[in-house]
Protein backbone atom coordinates (compact mmCIF):
# COMPACT_ATOMS: atom_id res chain seq x y z
CA UNK A 1 0.00 0.00 0.00
CA UNK A 2 1.36 3.40 -0.98
CA UNK A 3 0.77 6.52 1.12
CA UNK A 4 -0.39 9.17 -1.36
CA UNK A 5 -1.27 11.74 1.31
CA UNK A 6 -1.14 11.38 5.08
CA UNK A 7 -4.73 10.11 5.07
CA UNK A 8 -4.98 8.35 1.67
CA UNK A 9 -3.46 4.96 0.91
CA UNK A 10 -3.65 3.24 -2.49
CA UNK A 11 -2.80 -0.33 -3.41
CA UNK A 12 -2.71 -1.67 -6.97
CA UNK A 13 -2.08 -5.40 -7.30
CA UNK A 14 -2.45 -7.15 -10.68
CA UNK A 15 -4.64 -4.29 -11.88
CA UNK A 16 -6.89 -4.47 -8.81
CA UNK A 17 -7.36 -1.29 -6.83
CA UNK A 18 -7.87 -0.84 -3.09
CA UNK A 19 -8.12 2.59 -1.46
CA UNK A 20 -8.10 3.34 2.27
CA UNK A 21 -9.07 6.83 3.46
CA UNK A 22 -8.40 7.66 7.10
CA UNK A 23 -9.91 10.45 9.19
CA UNK A 24 -9.19 10.37 12.94
CA UNK A 25 -10.53 6.91 13.86
CA UNK A 26 -12.71 6.32 10.79
CA UNK A 27 -11.67 4.36 7.71
CA UNK A 28 -13.28 4.08 4.31
CA UNK A 29 -12.09 1.05 2.38
CA UNK A 30 -13.09 1.00 -1.27
CA UNK A 31 -11.83 -0.20 -4.61
CA UNK A 32 -12.78 -1.70 -7.93
CA UNK A 33 -12.85 -5.40 -6.97
CA UNK A 34 -14.77 -6.87 -4.03
CA UNK A 35 -12.17 -9.57 -3.27
CA UNK A 36 -9.38 -6.99 -3.01
CA UNK A 37 -11.51 -4.84 -0.69
CA UNK A 38 -12.22 -7.86 1.54
CA UNK A 39 -8.54 -8.85 1.54
CA UNK A 40 -7.55 -5.31 2.55
CA UNK A 41 -10.10 -5.29 5.39
CA UNK A 42 -8.85 -8.67 6.64
CA UNK A 43 -5.24 -7.48 6.56
CA UNK A 44 -6.13 -4.32 8.50
CA UNK A 45 -8.17 -6.24 11.07
CA UNK A 46 -5.13 -8.37 11.96
CA UNK A 47 -3.36 -5.26 13.28
CA UNK A 48 -6.27 -3.04 14.35
CA UNK A 49 -9.60 -3.51 16.15
CA UNK A 50 -12.20 -2.78 13.48
CA UNK A 51 -15.98 -2.68 13.29
CA UNK A 52 -17.90 -3.02 10.01
CA UNK A 53 -20.47 -0.22 9.78
CA UNK A 54 -21.76 -0.94 6.27
CA UNK A 55 -21.96 1.53 3.43
CA UNK A 56 -20.80 5.04 4.18
CA UNK A 57 -23.64 7.50 4.78
CA UNK A 58 -21.69 10.56 5.98
CA UNK A 59 -18.02 11.46 5.66
CA UNK A 60 -16.27 14.77 6.39
CA UNK A 61 -19.59 16.60 6.60
CA UNK A 62 -20.85 15.23 3.28
CA UNK A 63 -23.95 13.10 2.87
CA UNK A 64 -23.31 10.08 0.65
CA UNK A 65 -26.21 8.67 -1.43
CA UNK A 66 -25.79 5.31 -3.18
CA UNK A 67 -27.91 4.88 -6.31
CA UNK A 68 -28.10 2.64 -9.35
CA UNK A 69 -26.09 5.13 -11.40
CA UNK A 70 -23.34 5.68 -8.84
CA UNK A 71 -22.63 7.68 -5.72
CA UNK A 72 -23.79 11.25 -5.10
CA UNK A 73 -22.16 13.54 -2.53
CA UNK A 74 -24.03 16.52 -1.06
Amino acid sequence: MTCVYSSLFVKVDRGRLAIVMVYVDDLIVTGDWDEEILRTKRNLSVRFHMKELGQVKHFLGLEVDHGRDGILLH
